[in-house]
């Protein structure tokens, strides 16, 4: 249901509107509570301002000082910058977030102008010939069995044409 913007209507009620509508298309609980955490932190690095005052300029503020000055607060202690990837993943919660109050309550898209924060994709290593070998071979039996009663034996696997088709696809 579409609202008109009210002065009162302020970050965390909105947020409480956001996860609803997110729990209701069935978005995973992990992803649910990712984005009430990035959103949290969103609302108390702004202390909880009116959702229609938020401007373009904000943003940018905001992951400036993610970027520059906010410490992690990690279970393991670890204190390192956050990665460009991690940034990345905050600005897609927030444009999500101000997409549907964009449209929920007929604001102005603040997200809209920002641009996403750049992040290099992580290489991937490729196997070494050996371990290739290894997976390829073990596509065809299963490991060895140790029964008490009688001898060891392996058996054929039901798809291993299909198996080496799909290991050799992305080697």
């Amino acid at each position: 249901m579409n609202q008109s913007p009210s002065s009162s209507l302020v970050l965390s009620k909105a947020l409480i509107g956001y996860l609803y509508l997110k729990t209701a298309e069935g978005l995973r609980d992990r992803s649910l509570e990712s984005y009430e955490r990035i959103l949290k932190n969103w609302i108390q690095y702004f202390v909880d301002v009116e959702i229609d005052n938020i401007t373009d300029k904000d943003i940018i503020g905001y992951l400036k000082w993610l970027r520059t000055e906010y410490v992690p607060q990690r279970f393991g202690g670890d204190t390192r910058a956050l990665s460009p990837k991690t940034l990345r993943n905050i600005w897609i919660a927030l444009s999500s977030f101000f997409a549907w109050a964009s449209k929920e309550f007929k604001i102005r898209n603040p997200i809209k102008d920002v641009p996403p924060p750049r992040f290099e994709r992580a290489p991937v290593d490729a196997f070494p010939q050996k371990e290739l070998e290894l997976m390829l071979k073990a596509c065809i039996h299963t490991l060895e069995t140790d029964t008490y009663d009688r001898r060891s034996f392996v058996m054929r696997r039901p798809t291993p044409n299909r198996d080496q088709a799909i290991i050799l696809e992305f080697a």
